[in-house]
């Protein structure tokens, strides 16, 4: 790398620390991660269509998937909010973040990568870890290998729980 291009690469760097807070640079980083992880399963939402069952009550949160993800989504965004107001330390509940994500990613048609629920949680990464294993434990979510990079791992909610979360933001 040239002298110039390092000067350019701090003054960028030095920028992003002047305008934004911690929090919004995790932000980013996590839009990034989904963008990633979107490539990385060659989505095209052009060809994501949903898969509707027999009428059941799995088929009617899958209908209206997309309406609840946006109420997943507002739930989210209010919990972190939170953390204005309230220590951080005093608000944990990394797994019910990690549903949050996973069915707000559920209704655009993708999966997550453990790389990115691990941020959606926001605690360490061990912490997060040990969730998504007693979330998988418990049905709710699965594992799958990448097809085009074996190092990346994809979660993504069972039927069980698109019902469960499905379910609770109807009724809330």
């Amino acid at each position: 790398m040239n002298e110039m291009s390092k000067i350019q690469r701090q003054i960028t760097i030095d920028d992003i620390a002047a305008n934004f807070k911690p929090s919004e640079m995790r932000e980013m980083a996590g839009s990034l991660l989904r963008l990633a992880d979107s490539l990385d399963q060659a989505w095209d939402d052009t060809t994501t269509r949903p898969m509707f069952r027999w009428p059941n009550a799995l088929s009617r949160v899958e209908r209206n998937a997309l309406n609840l993800g946006l109420k997943a989504q507002t739930i989210y965004r209010q919990r972190r909010n939170r953390r204005k107001f309230v220590s951080p330390q005093l608000l944990g509940e990394p797994a019910w973040d990690m549903l949050l994500e996973l069915f707000m990613q559920f209704a655009g048609g993708a999966k997550v990568s453990t790389t990115s629920l691990c941020l959606a949680a926001d605690v360490p990464s061990t912490t997060a870890l040990r969730h998504i294993t007693l979330l998988e434990e418990d049905g709710l979510i699965k594992r799958s290998a990448s097809q085009y990079d074996k190092r990346v791992t994809f979660v993504e909610l069972t039927d069980k729980g698109v019902l469960a979360l499905g379910k609770y933001l109807e009724d809330h």
